[in-house]
């Protein structure tokens, strides 16, 4: 799983010139793809809590509607929902348009 941690540059990754989001639903956790539960992810500047998969985060939000051209500042609700045969969470994004 090393390819996990693969670093691209700017042609094939793009952060829509936001800044780095460490509380991102795509950032990995401290601990993702350990085998023994230790850190396989550090932050180099301070003690930062990364990675969740509660909510996306304001930049996610963001970068979405940066992505899809969208000019909606609309109310934001999230929803996690749980699916009964694979227990995986999934989010549903509402945009209410003002």
């Amino acid at each position: 799983m090393a390819y996990n941690f693969d670093k691209y540059n700017s042609t094939y990754a793009s952060t829509l010139n936001t800044s780095y989001d460490y509380t991102s639903v795509m950032h990995y956790e401290s601990d993702a793809f350990s085998v023994n539960g230790s850190s396989t992810i550090e932050t180099i500047l301070g003690n930062f809590s990364i990675g969740q998969r509660d909510n996306m985060s304001n930049t996610d939000i963001y970068e979405v509607r940066l992505f899809y051209n969208c000019s909606s500042t609309g109310a934001v609700t999230l929803s996690p929902t749980t699916s009964s045969t694979t227990g995986l969470h999934h989010f549903i994004l509402l945009l209410i348009v003002i």
